[in-house]
C-alpha cells in the first residue's frame, strides 16, 4: 500500500505541474494522453469486473472488494456505488468521490473560504464516513454525538481517500497505512505525521452547511 500512496502522490504532483505551467499545446496533449489512458483502463477494468461477476456473482465481487485497494479501483471506475450525500442547497457541483477516474487536482489553486453546500442532517447518521467532491475538492463528512465534522478526504500528506476507512471510539482509521486521527481535531494520534485539513461546518435546524475554498 505504501507504493500505491507514493505513485498516487507523484501523479498528483506531476498533473499539478502541468496544470500550472508549460506551453498550452504541450499541456493539452498531456491531458489528452491522460484521457486516453483513463478510457483504456476503464474499459479493461469494466471487462474484468464483468468476468468476476459471471464467474462468482455478487458474493465473489464482495470478497474481492473487501481489499481496500481493489475497492478503491472499483469505486474510481464507478463499478461499486459510492453514493454521495445529496445536497438540499448548493451553489457548487457535488459528485461522488473520485468519480472522474483521476485524483481531483483543481484544489491546488484556492481562494477565500465560501459556504458552498448544505445537506440534510438525517442523511448523515452518527458513526459513518461519507465522501463527496464539492467542485472537485474531496471532502470527508461525518457526525459524532456532539457535532458534525468535515475534513479534506485524504490521509494526511497523501491523496488516498479516508471515506473507505472506519470511524470508531472517536478515531478515524485510515485503510491504507493504519494511521489514526482524532475525529474532533483531525490530529494524528498514532505517531508523527500530517494532520487532517478541516473545513468549517454549521448545523442549523438539522441542515448541515459546509464551507470549502472556492477555486481560482
Amino acid at each position: 500500500m505504501a507504493d500505491l500512496n507514493a505513485h498516487a502522490a507523484r501523479i498528483a504532483e506531476l498533473v499539478g505541474q502541468f496544470e500550472s505551467g508549460g506551453e498550452a499545446e504541450a499541456r493539452d496533449k498531456v491531458f489528452e494522453l491522460l484521457e486516453h489512458i483513463d478510457h483504456l483502463h476503464r474499459t479493461c477494468v469494466w471487462r474484468l469486473f464483468e468476468l468476476i461477476t459471471e464467474l462468482g456473482g455478487k458474493g465473489l465481487v464482495d470478497r474481492i472488494a473487501a481489499d481496500p485497494a481493489v475497492k478503491t479501483l472499483f469505486v474510481l471506475y464507478d463499478l461499486i456505488p459510492s453514493e454521495p450525500l445529496r445536497p438540499v442547497a448548493s451553489t457548487a457541483e457535488v459528485t461522488a468521490p473520485n468519480s472522474g477516474g483521476f485524483v481531483p487536482l483543481s484544489s491546488l489553486q484556492r481562494s477565500r473560504p465560501a459556504w458552498k453546500v448544505a445537506f440534510a442532517g438525517a442523511d448523515l447518521p452518527p458513526g459513518t464516513l461519507h465522501g463527496v467532491e464539492i467542485e472537485g475538492l474531496p471532502v470527508l463528512l461525518f457526525r459524532l454525538d456532539d457535532g458534525v465534522f468535515a475534513y479534506r478526504n485524504a490521509c494526511g500528506g497523501s491523496v488516498l481517500p479516508l471515506h473507505l476507512g472506519t470511524l470508531a471510539q472517536g478515531e478515524i482509521h485510515c485503510p491504507w497505512h493504519g494511521c489514526r486521527y482524532d475525529a474532533k481535531t483531525g490530529k494524528r494520534i498514532d505517531g508523527p505525521g500530517h494532520d487532517l485539513e478541516p473545513f468549517p461546518v454549521s448545523v442549523r435546524e438539522d441542515t448541515i452547511q459546509v464551507a470549502v475554498n472556492s477555486h481560482a
